[in-house]
């Protein structure tokens, strides 16, 4: 297992590279990525970094890195470091970014 602050970071990094115009809010106490609507959030826990995706069930997953089963969420958890820039998240985070452009603004 890899330092999670530095998993973290990675994360975060990908994120802003991806989809600058994405903005970190507090949502529920936890930070998230918000664009149109929620895209994402980054959580750091004892033993990974979780990547919770706001439309996660929507989302294609060709690399089967999503896990859960609620209505909408899905998340990603992180232990080593390369998971961060592995293909696959990339291609999940772009999705997720993809499809909130898409979407109408939410009024808030």
């Amino acid at each position: 297992m890899d330092d999670p602050a530095r998993i973290e970071e990675a994360v975060h990094e990908v994120v802003r590279a991806l989809a600058p115009e994405l903005t970190r809010i507090t949502k529920w106490g936890m930070p998230w990525y918000a664009g149109n609507d929620l895209v994402l959030l980054v959580g750091t826990f004892s033993h990974h970094v979780g990547v919770e995706f706001w439309r996660g069930t929507t989302l294609r997953d060709p690399g089967h890195l999503l896990e859960g089963t609620g209505k909408n969420l899905r998340h990603v958890k992180m232990q080593r470091l390369e998971d961060a820039t592995a293909p696959a998240f990339i291609q999940l985070v772009r999705e997720a970014v993809r499809l909130d452009r898409s979407m109408p603004p939410r009024p808030r």
